[in-house]
């Protein structure tokens, strides 16, 4: 008994740290964008009090929302592609560039795995990322250039 309600309260800390995350997450980029709390709302079309609940640091914070609620809430803080993919991961949801791999993919897996493997130490998990970075560089796609 003990064991599983250390469990649980462990997984509701943990879930608790995720719903901070996404809601600080979205104040720092609703800051950034300049809008108001309610330009926001209006603008994801949820209601404000939910946005304030969202981005509380203290109190009971709302589950974190669903796929479509993320996109709202994106679209209208005008967020960039790569704000838009961490906004929908730091919500539990697989960033659209993943769903488009059209199913799992060893790869990733393997960097996932790598990454979150606790013997490896923090500057190492650090320069396999700056390779990564470079490697995905290497086979980018060009920004289009504006005219």
């Amino acid at each position: 008994m003990k064991g599983q309600r250390g469990q649980r309260a462990v997984e509701e800390l943990e879930a608790e740290a995720i719903a901070l995350a996404f809601g600080a997450t979205v104040r720092a980029l609703r800051l950034q964008a300049g809008l108001s709390l309610n330009a926001l709302a209006r603008g994801a079309g949820v209601d404000p009090a939910y946005i304030h609940r969202m981005e509380a640091r203290a109190g009971k914070r709302p589950p974190l929302p669903r796929r479509a609620v993320v996109l709202s809430i994106a679209a209208a803080l005008r967020s960039d592609a790569r704000q838009t993919e961490q906004l929908l991961a730091l919500a539990g949801h697989a960033p659209a560039v993943l769903l488009e791999l059209g199913g799992w993919d060893n790869t990733l897996a393997s960097v996932a795995e790598l990454l979150a493997d606790a013997s490896l130490s923090g500057p190492a998990k650090a320069e396999f990322r700056e390779i990564v970075r470079i490697l995905a560089r290497r086979w980018a796609r060009p920004e289009p250039k504006l005219e």
